[in-house]
Order: structure tokens, then C-alpha cells, then sequence
């Protein structure tokens, strides 16, 4: 019986990284290799042509032999090589092979102290912020609609009606105005009518809105904090829920170029583990104040020193705002993956 073979289900890799990585292990990367192999051309002389014009024009030898060439490029294949380098490496750690029940988060960070990179299978989040923001832009839209939706059959329907046309009636008379202080006058009372309409349906049909500086906020939020992040979070100990794997994802990296495919095939809650290979980044301790650079800085007296510490400490304010929105802390650790998949054996 043979031996069963297992492949990866790509969802994401890495791919220039990977290279780099694996070049340093290698002495470079191969791009493409060729195997030339000779068959028999196998002419028959019976067929009345001539067989030495034949054979060059099909690229054959005078032996009657032809040269096939074979080219392979390397790709997904480059990570189980890279994997299958670094798989006995002092700097690696697979999570995958660790006794859940023998665990405890100290121990697991004491683990972790020394590693570079980590594989782990596991539960996953995936979090694309640009897609939240497209929902809340939307939300109050999308609500108003599956209201007027529900407005059919109900006792408002008449009343409803009526709103629709007179507002339809009031944004046809503000077309034709030519005088901006009539057209003003008749806006203000088009505004009346669809705020009429939206209490109406509020009042009677069951629906939920995101107030509008809500909406505002969290677009800009996330254009100044949150700009193109896609987090995924692994979950691989269901014993220890607070210890996750956190992995930034890079739209260009994913092996479907559309993100909400995705989303559609796997859901934004995934029930099939899922499975990271990268390098940690960042282990934040438990309880223990790191180096801080601007301390050798704080007792110097020039002006000099003075006007660039304000300067980094404006720096350092903000750095407030990037801790709360990068969510590195204990026992959460950081990853920036090379590759997210799901294995099988064939």
C-alpha cells in the first residue's frame, strides 16, 4: 500500500518572504528547473514523406530521436521545502506536537521565549476592517430598506404612500428652480418629509440604525489606525481561549485575489481549524516594564535634548492609540505569517 502524501489547501502565502528566507537557507532559489528526456520519433518510411525533412521540421535527430522538455516552477512547493528545512531547527516550534493538558500559559510563553518560528492549527476570527467599514457606511441604508421591504401588508402602507409621493412631487418642483433661495426653501421641506418617512417606519416597523457620527467615527477610526488590516486570530489551545495568535494578513498574499471569497467558502468564524506557519514578532511579558529609550533622556538639561524629547514625547502620546488598536499584550502573541492552510492526507 502506498504511502498516503499530504497537501495544503493554500489560503495565504507569503511568497517574496519565503524566498528571502529560504534563499539564506540555500545559497539562492532555483526559479524553474528542466528535464529533457529522448523518445523514439516512431516515423514510418511507408508514409511516402522524407523522413530526414520530416524530422527537422518536427525537431527530431538523425537517430530518429526526439528531445522533450520538461519545465517545473516551484511554488507552493517552495513552503514545504522551507517548512521541511526549518522542521528540526532549535528556532522552531511546532504547537501542534505540545500536550494541551500538561500546559500552562507561563510555561507555554517560557516555550515560546526562544523560538523564531511557530506552527500551530487551530480556531480562527478573521477580522477585515476595511469590510467593517463598508458595513457601517451601509448599515442605515441596508436598514431603511428592509423596513419600506416590511411596509407591505401593514397598517402604515397607506400613510407610507402617501410620504412617497409627496416627496417624490417636492424633489421634482426643486429641479426646476432656478432661484437658490426658493430652492433652499423647498429643500428644507423635502428634508421634512423624508424625516417624516424614517420616524414613520421606526415607529411601526422594528429596524435598528447606527447613529451618524457613530458611522463617522469608526470610518475614521480605521483610516487612520486600522487602514487595509485584515486580522486573523488562532486559536489553538481550546483549554486556554485567552492565548492567540495574532497575523496581520496582506491582501496581495492571498491565494484568492477577492478576500470575500473567502469569507463565503470559510465564514468570518471558520468551523474547520485552520492552520499558521510564520515568524513571532512580537511575546509581550506578563508584568515586566521594557526598555524605554527616552529614560536616559529625562535628567538632560540642554535646550537642545529638551526640544527633541517634546517632539518624541508627541510620538509617545500616540503610541497610546497604536497599542490600544495593535492589541499586543499578554499572554496574546504576534505573527507575521508565511502561510495559512488546511492539510490533508490524500
Amino acid at each position: 500500500m502506498s504511502k498516503k502524501k499530504k497537501i495544503k489547501d493554500l489560503l495565504y502565502l507569503d511568497t517574496a518572504k519565503a524566498v528571502s528566507l529560504f534563499s539564506q537557507i540555500d545559497e539562492g532559489i532555483i526559479t524553474q528547473s528542466q528535464v529533457s528526456e529522448e523518445e523514439a520519433a516512431g516515423l514510418n518510411s511507408t508514409l511516402g514523406f522524407d523522413i530526414k525533412v520530416f524530422q527537422a521540421k518536427i525537431g527530431s535527430n538523425l537517430s530518429g530521436k526526439e528531445n522533450q522538455t520538461v519545465t517545473r516552477i516551484p511554488h507552493h512547493n517552495l513552503l514545504n521545502q522551507l517548512q521541511s528545512t526549518i522542521d528540526n531547527s532549535d528556532s522552531f516550534i511546532d504547537l501542534d506536537k505540545l500536550d494541551e493538558k500538561e500546559l500552562n500559559i507561563a510555561d507555554l510563553h517560557q516555550k515560546l521565549k526562544d523560538k523564531i518560528f511557530i506552527k500551530a492549527t487551530g480556531w480562527v476570527n478573521i477580522e477585515d476592517y476595511d469590510r467593517l467599514k463598508k458595513i457601517a457606511e451601509r448599515f442605515n441604508a441596508i436598514s431603511i430598506f428592509i423596513q419600506e421591504c416590511s411596509v407591505e401588508g401593514s397598517g402604515i402602507k397607506d400613510q407610507y404612500d402617501q410620504l412617497k409621493k409627496e416627496i417624490k412631487k417636492q424633489r421634482k418642483i426643486i429641479e426646476q428652480y432656478k432661484d437658490r433661495n426658493a430652492k433652499a426653501k423647498d429643500s428644507a421641506r423635502l428634508n421634512k418629509l423624508e424625516e417624516d418617512l424614517i420616524i414613520l417606519l421606526d415607529e411601526n416597523i422594528e429596524g435598528g440604525k447606527i447613529p451618524q457620527y457613530l458611522v463617522d467615527g469608526i470610518q475614521l477610526f480605521i483610516d487612520t489606525f486600522l487602514p487595509n488590516r485584515i486580522n486573523f486570530r488562532f486559536y489553538p489551545f481550546e483549554q486556554f481561549p485567552n492565548f492567540e495568535i495574532l497575523s496581520n494578513l496582506k491582501r496581495e498574499n492571498f491565494i484568492e485575489t477577492d478576500i470575500e471569497n473567502i469569507i463565503f467558502s470559510f465564514g468570518s468564524r471558520p468551523n474547520l481549524k485552520l492552520t499558521i506557519f510564520g515568524m513571532i514578532t512580537s511575546l509581550p511579558p506578563e508584568d515586566i516594564e521594557l526598555f524605554d529609550p527616552l529614560e536616559r533622556d529625562k535628567d538632560e538639561a540642554e535646550d537642545s535634548i529638551a526640544f527633541e524629547n517634546a517632539f518624541r514625547g508627541v510620538f509617545r502620546g500616540f503610541e497610546g492609540f497604536e497599542q490600544f488598536v495593535r492589541y499586543s499584550s499578554f499572554p496574546r502573541i504576534t505573527t507575521t505569517p508565511l502561510a495559512i492552510y488546511r492539510e490533508f492526507e490524500i
